[in-house]
């Protein structure tokens, strides 16, 4: 029935009498998606799932299961399922998913290097990060300053690297520098560059990072450590757009666009004499703030499933519902950067395996077993026993729609979804 149905609606199907059948066809002749019931002779769905996906792990699978089987649809796809449908199924939930699925070209697939309007690092459905994004989109269409500011490991260098790739600039270099890195002797040669003789040492003309971002973009990095004398030949090199290298004369003109991040508090720097408030203004001409991840844990998850798909694209790795409890429990002082640091372990310690609590840090660990919901800002969601896949689907994209003001083209590729999946999803749940 299933199969007729969707021969009907323009799609060539073959079929397969049993679940060794299945992986026997599929991994010879592999489809374009595959559909497998849960319930199979001589191998069950999951089990075929298992074996198809250790010999093709892009192919697109979408399970079919038994009525509130949350378990079963929660292990599909850890296993790398891209969907599940329940029984008795909808035939026109049927024809969408196929359809959404063949549509979206599967994550290698996507072509990284063409011009786009949206920051796709950085991600998660939070109203905070909806903020950024937007934020980042508008600071792209100009050649504005940006000052990003917020606490260590929030992603400040991931916005400068967005805003670069979706500004005309994306084709010139991007230069980063890490002013607290620098001996503060060192610190304005590095900016500026010096001539051959400026200082002891100098024996050849060298170009700094103003003229290495030339065409393009220079982030500096822990810009609240600068010193009150460079501050102002920095503010000079803004305002002119040139500059003298040390021990030169003549101005170097560059067209570049400048991005500086800190972690600290520069208005209060600047009460206290420490940072020059017409440099601040200079920068702040767009001004970005990265909330810490601790205040919105919505976007843990899929921050994490992000940061895992980087970390080893080529294995898929999956969280079990008990490490992913000990993540959004966990408050994350050192935030994505935490977060990244906790998986590579965890994935170092898994082989090729599920990622499990034992994987966890022993402090993350001990959190794996509650039940308990965190403290934490009035939005921030948690995945509570007894609740069903639905049930979450419904709360993520309604959470996702509102905290982007009800635009649904952004909540679709928030969501990973095409915006076809998501109107049909809007309409199952009745969602306005």
């Amino acid at each position: 029935m299933l199969g007729a149905a969707l021969e009907s609606a323009g799609f060539a199907c073959r079929f397969a009498a049993d679940g060794e059948e299945a992986v026997r066809s599929a991994t010879t002749t592999p489809p374009e998606l595959l559909l497998l019931d849960v319930r199979m002779p001589r191998l069950d769905g999951i089990e075929a799932l298992r074996r198809i996906a250790e010999e093709l792990p892009a192919l697109p699978v979408v399970i079919v299961t038994a009525h509130g089987d949350v378990r079963t649809a929660v292990e599909a796809m850890k296993l790398g399922a891209r969907d599940f449908i329940e029984k008795p199924v909808d035939i026109d939930e049927l024809r969408n998913v196929v359809q959404d699925i063949l549509e979206r070209p599967a994550p290698d697939k996507v072509d990284g290097g063409g011009e786009t309007d949206e920051p796709r690092t950085l991600v998660g459905p939070s109203a905070a990060m909806a903020k950024v994004r937007q934020t980042v989109r508008l600071a792209a269409k100009s050649n504005a300053t940006v000052l990003v500011h917020g606490e260590s490991g929030t992603g400040k260098e991931v916005v400068a690297r967005a805003i670069h790739d979706l500004s005309d600039r994306r084709t010139g270099p991007f230069v980063a520098l890490n002013c607290a890195a620098v001996p503060e002797g060192l610190l304005e040669s590095e900016l500026f560059g010096h001539e051959k003789g400026a200082f002891t040492g100098a024996g050849a003309r060298h170009a700094g990072r103003f003229e290495a971002a030339g065409g393009g973009t220079l982030l500096l990095d822990e810009i609240g450590e600068m010193r009150p004398p460079l501050q102002a030949r920095l503010l000079r090199a803004l305002q002119e757009r040139s500059f003298e290298r040390l021990g030169g004369t003549s101005p170097v003109h560059v067209d570049i666009r400048v991005v500086a991040a800190t972690n600290r508090d520069l208005r209060a720097d600047i009460a206290q004499k420490r940072f020059r408030e017409d440099l601040y203004y200079r920068l702040a001409v767009v001004e970005i703030a990265m909330p810490p991840l601790r205040d919105r844990r919505e976007d843990i998850l899929p921050t994490a499933q992000h940061l895992l798909a980087r970390l080893r694209p080529e294995a898929r790795p999956r969280l079990t519902a008990e490490a992913a409890a000990g993540l959004t429990l966990h408050d994350w002082p050192g935030n994505v950067r935490e977060l990244a640091n906790v998986l590579e372990r965890a994935l170092l310690f898994a082989g090729t395996g599920d990622l499990a609590p034992e994987h966890l840090p022993p402090a993350l660990r001990e959190l794996c077993g509650r039940e308990e919901t965190p403290a934490g800002p009035p939005d921030a969601t948690g995945v509570r026993p007894g609740v069903s896949l639905e049930a979450v689907e419904r709360d993520l994209i309604e959470k996702t729609l509102r905290s982007l003001g009800g635009n649904r083209s952004r909540t679709a590729e928030t969501l990973g979804l095409s915006r076809r999946a998501l109107l049909y999803k809007l309409k199952r749940y009745g969602i306005r």
